[in-house]
This record gives structure tokens, C-alpha cells and sequence, in this order.
């Protein structure tokens, strides 16, 4: 599964590229994202208006394994509109720019004549156009709550570029006509993890070509907080993960203009999408559908901050390069929530469990309340068992059927090694204002586990959550552009619905306990009073005097539900034996035979 493509400084990339990449298919796959970054940038394809971003880090990865003529259309994509010479197609103004109008923190760029003017209504007749002011006055705001209340750390300085030393400079284009709401990107040819950049964004922001917002004011704030954070993430550690980058950005522009609620736009596709990992893009084809996901992830980003505060977020930036391997989002956020007492294992699998309810006031979702519900695959009747295959860091909630028993019991299984985890989350009351409580089994090394609920007749809904929350990988493949996941990906997991809560007994037990005399040739047998399962070689054990595994074989027949265990020699004369049981051998319900029945002894004849 082709899920982010991690952008990789061009001082590193021959550290890192397989033996197994072929320089053809390397050429081949940066061609695809040299065209389709040209044509995004040319309006085709475009769903959210951000796609040109990630676009231009992929391809800043992939200039080195470009002939030269395509390597300097890459280049001429990420070049600031006021360098080179302008030629049909690039982004340079074709008109000599305006002085720079320079704010603390910022210059905005922008010229005159031609499509990429700005409105020229200038209210203060000071030359400069309103709207040129408008937007200095925004980024200074979104400069004074993301470095100043959000303690993010200052860009990356871009020394004389743009005019006055180290100012974040903007660009005013118009980029609207194509569907983009504005882009960042560092400039070409640096070295190194932590890198300057600039941003362009449009022109105008008008109604027309952005009917969604109430005046053009909302996409420009919410735009430049997005675009912003992105300059911030450059300097922190721009080889990130591309989900990371955008569900951080979407989260950012919603702290600094919260009335905005932009990022409501990516949430109906994104419950739909629930399986998908929480890592999923595809920054080669910005059309695939899967890629609106990691603007929806923003989710994940308010339920770190709901538990341990917006810093814990920038931490995870800080701790980006510090991780193995470096620049992976997983083990940064697991750095980072390491510092507040868990993991980032522990932190998705609530996460998980807790959107089965993120309409719930009790919740810790802000604004929950106003965001889609969550599909749920299925149903789960009393009884029924269901399977599904999920990647790593997706999840399905699944509808449990209203029951009157006094306990029931989710039983899952996911395969050895595959970290996850089962929930049952139930809600007492109406959506929105009702108590929730949650049940959860994690599985950390994968395995079989159960979780139970009790009393279920007091909730008025009941959701069974299955998670497969691993991040194991094999390394970064610059061949395809990801991380190789297919240890984790595309994995099996099992779960029933159970109000069985009775433990199997034995109906007889061949020999019996304590009985002496038994033939030498004796075999083991139990009859169990339902069936059973999990009866093998390691969970039904004949040991001897010395504590050693007599060996033998075992079968079982479901239909009589016996169990017999056959020595392949035989047994010692005047010899105490013990027949002994684990808790793997257990019902449909996941009950074990209890303890005190485990084991027993008998002892041969001469």
C-alpha cells in the first residue's frame, strides 16, 4: 500500500536509496510528480486547495534523479515568483514587483498590473492596497499566537532573500482560478534537516473562486495560519511525514482562527475512512481520494492536545530528529507523549475507541458535537463472529445489538506480532449529552484477548472497536516513496460477540486424579462439556517426575468435543505423572478451564 511519501533532504538521499531502487524507476517515479506538481499548479486535479505544498517537498526529494531539462522545470516550480527570467507557465511575476511591504515579521509581495494584482482600493491612500495591509495584519496575528502563545519556534531565517534580513516573505499571486488556496515551500538547493521558506497565497480571495466562506477575509486568516505552520514544521524538520505536516497545519489554522471552523470541510470523508491508516498519502498522485485523510487527521492532533496539552504537539516536532528513524512521525509523537506517561500506542488505541463517541460533551473532542458520526461496518448480534482486515493505525467500529444479559463479552484475535487493540464503548443517554464508558483490551504484541461490559441494558448504544495500531517498519523505500509497512498492513483481525461467561468443565478425565495401578501404554483423555478450542501440544502437557514434557501427540474431535493425548513411548513403571493444562484451551466465549482443574496426577503400575 502506497500510503505518505517522505521527503528527503537532497544532501541525504544517496544515504538512504535500496540497492533494489533502479535508477529507472527512481526517473520514472520523479517524472510523475515533476508533471503532477506542474499540473496542479495549473488547477488540474486539485480537491482541498493545499495539494501544491506537499507536491513541492516531493519533488524537491526527487530533483536529483531528474535528466536536466526536467530537473530545472523542478526548480523553476519552487522558485520565489520574483527570480529568473518569467516564462508561459512558471510562477514569476511578469511585472516588475511593488517595495515590499514589511511588517515586524513579514514582507508581502505584490505588484501592480496584470492577474496577479490585489484589489487596489487604498482607504489610507498610503499607495499600498488594503488588502496588502489586511494581509500583513494576518500574519502578524498568526505569528503572534503560533510562536508567541503556542511557543513554536521561530522560522528558519532566509538571510537577505526577499529584501529585508530573515522576514518571512509572502507573495500575493493569483493562484484562486486554479483551486489553491496558497502554498509554502523551502527555497532550492539547501542542505540539512532544518530549512528557511517562503509562501505565496492569492490575490484576492474572491467569493467566486472560494464560495464556501462568508467574505474573503475567513480563507485568507485560516490560509495563512495553515501556510505559516508549514514554514514553522520547514524548520523544525521539513523530511517529516506529509500527514503529520497537514493534520499539524489543519489543526494550527483552527487555534489561531477558531470561528472559521475551516477544517470541517475534510471531515465527511474522512470518517469514511477510518481503516485507512492514519498515515495514508499519496504525494505522487494529489487526485487519490485517500489524501484528503490527513487533513481530516487533525483529529488525532485535538485528542493529544485534549489529553495533554498544544504543547505536546509542538514537542513532537522538537523530537522529530531525535527519533529512529528520524523525521517518522509515529516515533515522534511517541516521544513526545513518552514525557506525559505513555505511548503512542496506548494514545491511539483510546483515541480510536474514544471517536465511537465524539459527539458526547463528556467527550474530549471540542466541537465534537458538530462533526459527522463515524459509520460503523456492521452489526454484531449475541453470538455472531466477524472478520475484517485493517492496516496499521486504522480502526472499525462495528454496531452491538441491545442485549439483556448481565455481562457480554467482545473476544478478539489479531495475528502474532501485529500490536492492537479491542474496545467496547457504551453510551447511557442521548447523543451529545449522555456518560460514556469504555472498555478496552490492547494486545501489544497481537495475540487473543477479551474485553467485557457490564450490565449492557442501562446504554443506549454499544460500539465494538477493533484497532490495529502498529507502526512496525522496515524502512524508508525511496523506490516507491514510503515506508515499508507490510509487515502490519492489510492484517487479519477476528472478533465474536459473546454472552457466554461459563467456563468449560470436564465431564470425565482419563485417568482419573490420583489413580495408581494406570497400564504404562495409557493414554490421556478428556471429555469437555462444550467445545473448545486451542488443543495442541502446548496447551494439553503430560510432565514427569523431573519436570519434563513427556513427548507425545494430541488430537481433538470437535464433534464430541474430547481431547486425547497419546505418549509416543512408554511410560516409566511406579511413576508419578501429571497431566497438566494452560489457559489456551478455552470456549467460543473465551473461557478457560479453571484454574483448580488444570492439573492432576496419576501413577503407573510395574
Amino acid at each position: 500500500m502506497r500510503l505518505r511519501l517522505l521527503p528527503i533532504s537532497l544532501a541525504c538521499l544517496a544515504l538512504v536509496v535500496p540497492a533494489t531502487a533502479t535508477a529507472g524507476l527512481r526517473r520514472h517515479e520523479a517524472v510523475r510528480v515533476l508533471h503532477k506538481a506542474e499540473a496542479v499548479r495549473a488547477g488540474h486535479g486539485v480537491k482541498t486547495g493545499f495539494e501544491l505544498t506537499p507536491l513541492l517537498k516531493e519533488l524537491a526529494m526527487r530533483l536529483p534523479d531528474l535528466s536536466a531539462g526536467d530537473r530545472a522545470r523542478g526548480r523553476r516550480l519552487m522558485t520565489r515568483p520574483t527570480v529568473g527570467d518569467a516564462q508561459p507557465g512558471e510562477d514569476e511575476y511578469s511585472v516588475p514587483e511593488n517595495p515590499p511591504f514589511c511588517t515586524v515579521h513579514f514582507c508581502i509581495h505584490w505588484v501592480s498590473a496584470t492577474a496577479d494584482a490585489p484589489p487596489s482600493a487604498d482607504s489610507d491612500h498610503d499607495l499600498v492596497p488594503d488588502y496588502v495591509e489586511t494581509m500583513a495584519d494576518v500574519f502578524e496575528n498568526v505569528h503572534q499566537v503560533e510562536n508567541g502563545e503556542m511557543a513554536w519556534r521561530e522560522p528558519v531565517g532566509d538571510g537577505t532573500r526577499g529584501g529585508d534580513v530573515d522576514k518571512t516573505d509572502v507573495y500575493i499571486k493569483q493562484l484562486g482560478d486554479q483551486g489553491i488556496f496558497g502554498y509554502s515551500t523551502p527555497d532550492p538547493n539547501q542542505k540539512g534537516s532544518s530549512q528557511f521558506a517562503y509562501l505565496v497565497l492569492d490575490n484576492d480571495f474572491r467569493q467566486s473562486e472560494f464560495p464556501r466562506y462568508a467574505s474573503p477575509l475567513e480563507p485568507m486568516e485560516v490560509t495563512a495560519a495553515h501556510e505559516y505552520n508549514h514554514v514553522l514544521q520547514f524548520g523544525y524538520d521539513w523530511l517529516q511525514d506529509t500527514w503529520m505536516f497537514e493534520a499539524t497545519a489543519v489543526w494550527a489554522e483552527d487555534k489561531v482562527y477558531d470561528a472559521v471552523n475551516d477544517y470541517l470541510s475534510y471531515l465527511n470523508p474522512w470518517v469514511s475512512l477510518t481503516k485507512r491508516p492514519l498515515t495514508s498519502f499519496d504525494a505522487i498522485d494529489p487526485s487519490n481520494p485517500i489524501n484528503v485523510k490527513v487533513y481530516g487527521d487533525m483529529v488525532w492532533n485535538r485528542w493529544v492536545e485534549a489529553h495533554y496539552g498544544q504543547d505536546a504537539i509542538r514537542a513532537a516536532w522538537e523530537k522529530s530528529l531525535t527519533t529512529k528513524p528520524r523525521s517518522f512521525a509515529p516515533g515522534a509523537y511517541d516521544a513526545s507523549l513518552r514525557t506525559h506517561g505513555t505511548t503512542f500506542f496506548n494514545a491511539f488505541t483510546r483515541f480510536a475507541a474514544d471517536t465511537a463517541e465524539w459527539h458526547s460533551s463528556a467527550g474530549p473532542f471540542e466541537e465534537g458535537s458538530t462533526w459527522p458520526e463515524i459509520p460503523r461496518a456492521k452489526t454484531l448480534s449475541m453470538g455472531a463472529a466477524t472478520t475484517t482486515h485493517l492496516d496499521h493505525t486504522g480502526y472499525s467500529l462495528l454496531s452491538v445489538k441491545p442485549s439483556s444479559d448481565p455481562r457480554i463479552r467482545l473476544v478478539g484475535t489479531l495475528p502474532a506480532g501485529t500490536a492492537g487493540a479491542f474496545a467496547l464503548v457504551g453510551r447511557q443517554g442521548p447523543a451529545g449529552a449522555g456518560t460514556i464508558e469504555v472498555q478496552m483490551r490492547r494486545l501489544p504484541a497481537g495475540g487473543r484477548g477479551r474485553v467485557e461490559l457490564a450490565n449492557p441494558s442501562r446504554f443506549s448504544r454499544i460500539t465494538a472497536v477493533l484497532v490495529n495500531a502498529s507502526v512496525v517498519q522496515d524502512g524508508f523505500r525511496p523506490d516507491i516513496g514510503d515506508w515499508d509497512f507490510s509487515r502490519v498492513d492489510d492484517q487479519r483481525v477476528d472478533a465474536l460477540l459473546s454472552n457466554d461467561l461459563v467456563a468449560p468443565a470436564m465431564l470425565s478425565r482419563t485417568p482419573p486424579a490420583g489413580k495408581t495401578g494406570v497400564p504404562r501404554t495409557a493414554r490421556v483423555a478428556i471429555h469437555f462439556s462444550e467445545p473448545v478450542k486451542g488443543v495442541g501440544t502446548q496447551t494439553l502437557r503430560l510432565i514427569d517426575p523431573a519436570g519434563h514434557r513427556v513427548g507425545a501427540s494430541v488430537t481433538y474431535d470437535a464433534k464430541t468435543h474430547k481431547a486425547r493425548l497419546s505418549p509416543k513411548t512408554r511410560l516409566a513403571a511406579r511413576t508419578s505423572y501429571q497431566v497438566a493444562l494452560t489457559a489456551g484451551i478455552v470456549d467460543r466465549g473465551e473461557n478457560t478451564v479453571p484454574v483448580g482443574s488444570r492439573t492432576w496426577r496419576f501413577r503407573t503400575g510395574p
